[in-house]
């Protein structure tokens, strides 16, 4: 073979490997699975689901803070009608102190500085409402029986003692000025930890919506006692998550870094290892299940590397495997059962060793 001829022909070859190489790469980061049921529903059933679903996003914040302070007692019986109870109490505009504190709210510098943040980042919200759009043709598919939530958003000034997304009978309240981006000054200034300010990005905020509100319809009134108990709760939350975003990366349904996420996979066989050899699986000690499942800078007694919520991705992969291995059990079945200790078994779940 003459040289050049060669030099060509293993050039191709090197470029095929890369390629071939790049696209497991790929895969393995999104976590595809030839099998997986995320993308079984089909595009054609999905738009006809779209087509007859309504919903909108109501923007309380700008409603609230476009009232004339003049007026006010007025307005805010109007909004009354508009906005339920959990936002404006009824009757409130009869009450002279509730309507001080409600002033003395709309007139705070910082409060207003969050505001016009707020509103300069998200002068409309229609990316939310494509998304969710997206989110909720998969959830009828899988719940055909639900009920669409009306969404709320809304600005308190940085209240962290509610979860930026949380739900109320047939309403879902969004805390807008929980996605000001990693580097907005003012979670800095108020002691936000690090690992919180990364997951306020707008690109967590419809998994938000799922995550910590919609899926707490399917899951059972249980009270949780064992590490296994607790991972597998938290598995079933990001399983359910990740069917609702099946094109959306792995990594943002847990809320991780691509580094992180990296490292996760790279290192869940110590971990599980570490789990098992330690006597843990069963513990009931609360402290062990908050240490692996609970949102932190790192998973303890692992190194500052290893992400938070250890116990949360391992739980989530038993339960694609229980799922995968399974696929005559449906997701409102899966999500109400506690027979924790029959899904393991059952899921085979076996990672390997690196």
């Amino acid at each position: 073979m003459k040289r050049k001829t060669w030099l060509v022909w293993a050039a191709s070859i090197l470029a095929v490997a890369a390629a071939v190489t790049a696209i497991a790469l790929v895969k393995n980061y999104r976590g595809e699975e030839k099998n997986s049921r995320k993308y079984k529903v089909k595009r054609s059933e999905l738009s006809e689901v779209q087509k007859r679903m309504h919903f909108s996003i109501h923007r309380y914040e700008k409603a609230l803070f476009e009232l004339n302070r003049d007026s006010l007692a007025t307005g805010i019986e109007r909004l009354s009608h508009i906005y339920p109870s959990q936002l404006i109490a009824e009757n409130v505009w009869q009450n002279p102190q509730m309507l001080a504190r409600l002033r003395a709210y709309l007139d705070d510098g910082v409060i207003t500085e969050i505001y016009q943040a707020t509103v300069q980042k998200y002068p409309d919200l229609n990316f939310l409402h494509d998304e969710l759009t997206e989110a909720f043709g998969y959830y009828l598919h899988y719940f055909p029986e639900a009920w669409l939530p009306a969404v709320f958003t809304m600005v308190p000034g940085l209240d962290f003692e509610m979860p930026s997304v949380f739900g109320f009978d047939s309403s879902l309240f969004i805390q807008l000025d929980h996605y000001l981006g990693a580097d907005f000054k003012m979670y800095a200034q108020s002691g936000m930890p690090k690992y919180v300010m990364a997951r306020c990005d707008r690109k967590y905020m419809a998994i938000d919506c799922f995550e910590k509100s919609l899926v707490y319809s399917y899951l059972p009134e249980e009270t949780r006692v064992s590490l296994l108990e607790n991972m597998l709760h938290e598995g079933k939350k990001l399983y359910f998550t990740e069917l609702m975003f099946p094109s959306r990366l792995p990594a943002d349904i847990i809320g991780y870094s691509e580094a992180q996420w990296a490292w996760a996979e790279a290192n869940q066989s110590e971990v599980w290892r570490y789990i098992i050899e330690k006597d843990l699986l069963f513990s009931k000690d609360d402290k062990v299940a908050r240490n692996f499942c609970e949102d932190a800078p790192f998973t303890k007694p692992f190194n500052s590397d290893a992400p938070g919520r250890m116990g949360a991705f391992i739980g989530w992969q038993i339960i694609r495997k229980y799922m995968e291995n399974h696929p005559e059990i449906g997701l409102a079945e899966m999500m109400r059962s506690v027979q924790y200790q029959e899904m393991l078994t059952k899921s085979k779940y076996k990672p390997a060793l690196r």
